[in-house]
């Protein structure tokens, strides 16, 4: 019989298109993406890849056990999980992905919940942004994960998931209590020209997020610091008086010399969703930690209102 880890390695190399890609999102290192593939080929006595110059790709017989395995593979997946689905208990272990303020203000605090009503179910988790967390979920290398978006910049999700939203998430500017903007009751995107800010990467989720207020007016953000954390961004923000947006959810809490002043508008805000493949829709533990982050996330609403 096929052995299902060799075909879902060719599967995933037939979606990402290199033996690297293919071992960064299975979470296999090269030579063993390579040994799988090499594997899949001695068992079945036809090659499945081929050399193209530096790269590797599909044979006929490779595409076509790509194509009738990826279907397998889900069908499988949804099989077992029907089959521990029959007790309405979750069981066993999931992985959920998430970023740094979902798994701070969600995940987390769901963990003594779910550790309470499910003792049989153990979590672990696996820390990213958004795009590359769809990935992992797509490949298989994780169960479920957290993941946002915005009006500009909405999640496009592959066919085989699905997505359920959890919460909207708004968010402020965050401020030096000394600041020009800090007695304002709000703010508007105009009041932030010309404003220094502090931001997360380039390219990254929420740089793009900063970029996108800026758009409707034809400008971009003044950043001159940059900070994954926003426990960083805030340090600038005491330090140097630069601006940062930050959500609320996950906040880390804010020194008495730092404000946070609302946006006028309250559409700028970010959905926060949760994604899994579905061939597992049938899972207690999806149900499960679905129910509880959005019972988390009503608290949060509450407090925040």
């Amino acid at each position: 019989m096929i052995d299902t880890v060799a075909l879902r390695t060719l599967v995933a190399l037939d979606s990402l298109g290199s033996v690297t890609a293919t071992a960064e999102s299975l979470g296999y290192t090269p030579a063993a993406v390579s040994h799988q593939l090499q594997k899949l080929s001695r068992y079945l006595g036809a090659p499945v890849t081929e050399r193209t110059g530096r790269g590797i790709a599909l044979t006929p017989v490779g595409r076509e056990l790509s194509r009738r395995g990826a279907g397998l593979l889900e069908e499988l997946e949804s099989l077992e999980t029907a089959a521990r689905a029959q007790s309405g208990e979750p069981r066993g272990r999931i992985t959920v992905g998430g970023f740094s303020t979902g798994i701070r203000g969600l995940l987390v605090p769901a963990l003594p919940r779910l550790a309470a009503s499910a003792p049989e179910l153990t979590v672990s988790n696996f820390e990213e942004e958004p795009d590359e967390l769809i990935e992992m979920v797509t490949a298989g290398r994780i169960d479920a994960s957290l993941v946002f978006g915005w009006d500009s910049s909405s999640l496009h999700l592959p066919a085989t998931l699905i997505s359920e939203t959890i919460t909207v998430d708004r968010a402020d500017i965050v401020m030096h209590r000394d600041h020009h903007l800090a007695a304002c009751t709000e703010v508007t995107r105009s009041d932030l020209l010309g404003e220094m800010f502090v931001s997360a990467p380039r390219n990254a989720v929420c740089h793009r997020w900063l970029t996108a207020l800026f758009e409707e007016l034809g400008s971009k953000p003044q950043i001159d610091y940059w900070a994954i954390e926003y426990d960083t961004q805030i340090e600038f923000v005491r330090a140097v008086g630069a601006l940062a947006l930050v959500p609320r959810l996950g906040r880390p809490h804010l020194p008495a010399d730092v404000v946070a002043v609302p946006l006028d508008d309250p559409s700028i805000a970010r959905t926060i969703s949760l994604v899994w493949r579905k061939s597992m829709s049938a899972s207690p533990a999806i149900a499960f930690l679905l129910e509880e982050m959005k019972a988390i996330a009503g608290k949060t609403d509450s407090i925040g209102a």
